[in-house]
């Protein structure tokens, strides 16, 4: 996993900045390696995580040794969870069938002027995720597909300053990607990353 989704990590960080002794929230954690990352090189104070996926939690869980992380099995912020500096999520908006009710529940969790950082690249603009999002969604019991305004205008009803931009990927790993022909070869997904996947800043207002 780390090989698969680091060098996406360290180019939502490089946005992020410096998050040195910040509380941070990561929304869709799976098996904690964000955080981990995050308590091991950007100096956080504490990490929460949450996933529907309790076997993932579980791992996260043990994985987390001595770190100040905690995470919980939930398809939401769990009750009590709040106060943080930064939040962040990567490929978990497309996945969410109530994303107004997704952007209150994080709006309720930062602090006034925390931001909220959600990489997307499946959405109607994508070409390889829409077409592997027509192919799996009645399997795989996915939302329809949004679209990038869509997914803007429910963060802006919350109460959110939206900005969106382009990740800083310098090199896509070609071990990770090799074995996946079904989507498309590596010039795809060099594309994919540099074109298709979005970058959404979601900050709360700081009054």
């Amino acid at each position: 996993m780390q090989d698969e989704h680091g060098f996406i990590w360290t180019a939502m960080l490089e946005v992020a900045g410096d998050l040195r002794g910040a509380r941070v929230l990561d929304a869709g954690c799976n098996r904690g390696g964000f955080l981990r990352l995050l308590a091991d090189h950007a100096g956080i104070a504490e990490g929460f995580g949450y996933d529907p996926a309790k076997g993932a939690v579980d791992d996260a869980r043990s994985l987390a040794g001595s770190r100040p992380l905690r995470f919980e099995a939930a398809s939401t912020v769990p009750a009590g969870w709040s106060g943080f500096d930064a939040a962040f999520s990567h490929e978990v908006l497309y996945l969410i069938s109530d994303m107004g009710g997704h952007a209150a529940d994080v709006f309720r969790a930062l602090k006034p002027g925390g931001c909220y950082y959600a990489t997307i690249g499946v959405h109607t603009a994508s070409r390889l995720m829409s077409a592997w999002h027509a192919e799996q969604a009645a399997a795989l019991g996915l939302p329809r597909l949004y679209s990038l305004d869509e997914v803007a205008e429910a963060f802006e009803q919350a109460g959110f300053d939206v900005s969106a931009g382009r990740l800083p990927i310098r090199f896509v790993p070609v071990r990770a990607h090799r074995a996946d022909r079904v989507v498309g070869g590596l010039a795809e997904w060099i594309d994919y990353y540099c074109r298709d996947k979005t970058l959404f800043r979601f900050t709360r207002p700081a009054q």
